[in-house]
């Protein structure tokens, strides 16, 4: 695994990251990383270039094999491949959990969190309930973890048929969620026949030692409705070739979501390919990355910690940092733009005084926009000073 000589290349071939600001401009905000994916993508590529038709096509026989292997083999949960639904994407299958379930009135969603767990439920109509989660410290960083009682609290207070949003591991935090924990979300959604959707996107970029990925459908009841989501994209860099899975073990839950996908974007078949490849031959490749990852993980950390009052949540998974700062500058991304970096903005989470960092980039990228916004963040400090 290598980062990008030249990221800004990338503009080249119309990259969200870094074609939606001025070529002047640092993006550290949208999650991909600027580094090719394994090298077993490059043969997938040459093969479909080789044979030169793009038409429809079907699931690979050997798509839910890969998949059922990956989870025993990395985080201890046997499947029924028959609980499998590929869909496009995570983020709609998301919304797709809701459009299945008409009479769920009421959403439950962990705060600050990715913007689309609190925009579906509107999309869908759907009261919202938030969870505030809170900074508590795990080694040299911080986790972000509901109140004991919060969530079972939050369910209680539904007015109707409840659904929760969950994420795990977290973004923006990276918080990995233990076994205790999972158990105590599915325990209160039991109680309530609440329907479960976790999005596990980042269950593979584990970068804390000893951490471990707990699937919310592996504690779960095959009786309780239940939808865990997971995809290869974040994984492998291969965040272009849109294809996900459902993983849905209660037969009613998963025959209600199969029938939106008759009018829903098919998987295409060299998004299922990849996949597939990258679940088999990518994991050489995917060692390297995570060492790189930590890498610069640990750069953000040392960088932050010179500010007073300012603190950085990156867990133990993604490539995501969330600096949180307690100074009173609400609009902290729209300085960091005007020198030159675009950070995602916290109020997009759920946050206004927070900004995240993504640092799936070089450590000449990375320096860079650290250089950047030292001042910026030193005259934070400095005004907060003046304050105490």
């Amino acid at each position: 695994m290598q980062w990008l000589d030249n990221p800004h290349t990338r503009r080249t071939h119309h990259s969200l990251k870094w074609s939606a600001y001025r070529e002047d401009e640092l993006p550290l905000w949208v999650a991909d990383m600027d580094c090719r994916p394994p090298p077993c993508v490059d043969r997938v590529l040459t093969d479909a270039l080789a044979h030169g038709v793009f038409g429809y096509g079907i699931e690979p026989p050997g798509f839910r094999d890969a998949w059922v292997t990956h989870l025993a083999t990395r985080h201890d949960w046997v499947i029924d491949p028959d609980w499998i639904v590929p869909v496009a994407g995570v983020v709609p299958a998301m919304r797709m959990a809701l459009m299945a379930h008409p009479k769920v009135t009421d959403v439950v969603v962990p705060t600050p969190c990715y913007p689309y767990f609190a925009q579906i439920p509107a999309l869908e109509k759907r009261r919202l309930h938030q969870v505030v989660l809170s900074r508590s410290p795990v080694a040299t960083t911080y986790a972000m973890r509901p109140e004991a009682g919060a969530i079972e609290a939050a369910i209680d207070g539904c007015a109707g048929p409840a659904a929760v949003l969950w994420c795990n591991p977290h973004n923006p935090g990276g918080t990995v969620y233990s076994e205790a924990e999972i158990q105590g979300l599915c325990k209160a959604a039991r109680a309530h026949d609440t329907l479960l959707v976790s999005d596990e996107i980042w269950a593979d970029l584990l970068l804390q030692p000893g951490a471990k990925h707990v699937p919310l459908g592996r504690v779960a009841d095959t009786e309780q409705p239940s939808i865990t989501l997971m995809a290869a994209t974040k994984t492998f860099n291969i965040a272009g070739f849109s294809c996900a899975i459902a993983i849905i073990p209660h037969t009613p839950t998963r025959e209600r979501f199969s029938q939106l996908q008759l009018a829903m974007p098919h998987v295409a078949p060299l998004a299922f390919t990849v996949t597939e490849t990258c679940l088999r031959d990518g994991w050489d490749w995917h060692r390297t990355l995570l060492v790189a990852l930590i890498n610069n993980r640990d750069r953000v950390a040392q960088w932050v910690a010179q500010f007073k009052g300012v603190a950085c949540t990156h867990g133990e998974a993604g490539f995501l940092s969330w600096i949180t700062q307690n100074l009173g500058a609400v609009d902290l991304d729209q300085s960091l733009a005007a020198a030159g970096v675009r950070l995602s903005p916290g109020r997009n989470f759920g946050d206004p005084t927070a900004v995240r960092l993504n640092f799936g980039c070089s450590p000449a990228t990375l320096e860079r926009a650290l250089k950047t916004m030292t001042p910026i963040f030193s005259q934070l400090a400095s005004n907060g000073d003046s304050h105490d």
